[in-house]
């Protein structure tokens, strides 16, 4: 994500970030990999950051991609510095996973079952890196990357995909109505659901300023597309947070 908070710094953001819970330096560190501790450790990590960047006098967004968009939605749901947010950015939520790797109902209920005895048990997540970007080059560096790892733990992976669904099936009502959303999403994403995001944006009728964005071929990482894709990107993120600013 570097060059992404590159271009919001030069936009004149500040931007704060972090690993989660068993991912990037702190999973290899930790030898935690893939325990994400579930939404009960994920939320409040989540207003631990935000109360982290907070500047007082300066409008404060939450931005999440792939299973951090899903967690920043929940957050907008029933995080507790809510309220406080100017607004919401999404790309490529997990709401639902995409058909090629949606795992079958009996799955997901056996991890449940599973992760109530054994919540740290590591479960190999095979994701084909091809849906990451159509870009090679990325696809290579994502394969080639020394913090990138194919596991999940039975407590995190029921979190993400319960919770995710949760957001169509009742959730979507606890949005907040007060936060602008913008939810960006690639038609050809392998990995997460676009039809779920465009439900979820349907849904979410009491939410006054919302957005759904959609790219025509654009897969998985929408910031890792080819550069002149992934630069309309980046520059939609920053003139939708440059005009809620304003705002």
């Amino acid at each position: 994500y570097d060059h992404v908070f590159e271009k919001f710094n030069k936009a004149g953001f500040q931007v704060s970030a972090y690993d989660q819970r068993g991912f990037g330096q702190t999973g290899k560190k930790s030898k935690t990999l893939g325990s994400t501790g579930g939404y009960a450790k994920a939320i409040p990590d989540i207003t631990a950051a935000l109360e982290r960047g907070k500047v007082e006098g300066v409008p404060l967004f939450l931005m999440g991609h792939s299973y951090g968009g899903g967690l920043v939605l929940n957050y907008d749901c029933f995080g507790p510095l809510r309220e406080q947010l100017a607004g919401v950015v999404v790309s490529a939520p997990l709401v639902l996973a995409s058909t090629p790797t949606r795992p079958y109902g009996i799955t997901v209920s056996f991890a449940g079952a599973v992760s109530t005895l054994m919540p740290s048990l590591q479960i190999p997540v095979n994701l084909s890196s091809s849906f990451i970007s159509r870009d090679k080059s990325e696809v290579a560096k994502y394969d080639s990357d020394p913090l990138v790892h194919g596991y999940g733990t039975t407590k995190g992976l029921y979190d993400m995909l319960t919770n995710g669904k949760l957001l169509l099936t009742s959730r979507y009502k606890d949005l907040t109505p007060t936060v602008p959303l913008l939810i960006c999403h690639g038609d050809e994403d392998g990995l997460t659901c676009h039809n779920a995001s465009k439900e979820l944006f349907d849904k979410c009728d009491q939410v006054r300023d919302k957005e759904y964005k959609l790219w025509p071929k654009f897969y998985h990482e929408l910031h890792n597309e080819p550069e002149d894709d992934r630069k309309q990107v980046i520059d939609y993120y920053i003139q939708w947070i440059q005009a809620h600013v304003k705002a």
